[in-house]
């Protein structure tokens, strides 16, 4: 007899197992949801991040707070991540630097891509914009080359650090061209933006959102755009395939990782939130005003998006003649 009331008794336990477990991954989560970055704010990865984080925070029930912890193009950030609890609570967007080109822009990085991580999808594509001061000489890009030839050393260009998207392009522009251009890095894009408007700087790859009020303001002048085609925002901006530099990587994708770990229920939810989000007119076309062009994909398809990444993008920080620091 009290055999048979253990046998039921473990029956019970084993079919209750995974109602308990479901009935805890829909009650995901229970807590506010830290979304951390690797930027400070003001920057164009942050601006999409506070607006996601704010959408999905209604679907979720929680808030989603936004952290900024700048260093190093986002690799400082994400050197901590790894060490996070995987359940859910912590979140990041990565950028195309941090994530995958600083594998090869430095000897060491305190994880790996993207073994250490849980890929939740991708966000977003941000085409870079080639600006510079007004009183320089030249009105596209190829003046700009056949300046900067004229002039080895003189100019300089800011970013928003090193090993950024943003650096990365100027220094393949420079290695395919024979270029000398000093690299000022920054933290962040306000800062270089700031010293470019003063003149301490001479020119910049950087985002829409970073250049766009500059731009329409005349206080910078647009050389090339970085996208497939040329935005709404600037139509008489030439994308770069069309000034003749299409080799140049002038863009920089951004995707949600959790750490390594994560449960599989709670990285679908959060996938399935943050797509909903990305589908919804208003942030469509938010982003459309922002020159960001949002992108869906499964868990599954950004860590394979991320494998494919890695080597092609060493094969241009090689081509740019760059070494490990």
């Amino acid at each position: 007899m009290k055999q048979s009331v253990v046998r039921l008794l473990g029956a019970a336990l084993i079919l209750a197992a995974p109602l308990a477990g479901a009935t805890a991954n829909d009650a995901y989560p229970r807590k506010p949801i830290a979304l951390q970055l690797g930027f400070p704010p003001g920057q164009a990865t942050d601006t999409v991040a506070r607006l996601l984080a704010e959408r999905a925070a209604a679907k979720l029930g929680q808030p989603v707070i936004v952290e900024n912890k700048p260093g190093q193009g986002g690799s400082v950030l994400l050197s901590s991540f790894v060490r996070q609890a995987p359940d859910g609570y912590t979140l990041t967007i990565a950028a195309t630097g941090a994530a995958v080109t600083n594998h090869f822009l430095y000897k060491t990085v305190n994880y790996k891509t993207p073994d250490d991580f849980t890929p939740v999808g991708l966000v977003a594509d941000l085409p870079l914009v080639l600006v510079a001061r007004p009183d320089m000489p030249f009105k596209d890009v190829a003046g700009l080359v056949a300046y900067a030839k004229q002039h080895p050393g003189k100019l300089n260009y800011a970013s928003p650090g090193t090993g950024t998207s943003s650096n990365l392009a100027m220094e393949t522009l420079k290695h395919q061209n024979g270029l000398r251009i000093e690299h000022i890095p920054y933290q962040g894009s306000a800062r270089a933006m700031t010293d470019l408007l003063a003149g301490q700087v001479d020119i910049a790859f950087d985002t829409v959102p970073a250049v766009q009020a500059f731009v329409s303001s005349g206080k910078l002048k647009a050389l090339a755009i970085g996208s497939e085609d040329r935005l709404k925002l600037f139509p008489d901006v030439p994308t770069m395939k069309e000034s003749g530099f299409g080799t140049v990587p002038a863009h920089v994708w951004i995707g949600f990782l959790l750490p390594k770990g994560a449960q599989p229920a709670v990285v679908q939810k959060l996938n399935s939130v943050f797509n909903a989000v990305l589908q919804e007119k208003e942030v469509t076309e938010k982003l459309e005003s922002l020159g960001v062009v949002a992108h869906t994909t499964t868990p599954q398809g950004f860590e394979a998006m991320l494998r494919e990444e890695l080597p092609r993008w060493g094969a241009i920080v090689k081509d740019a003649g760059l070494q490990p620091q």
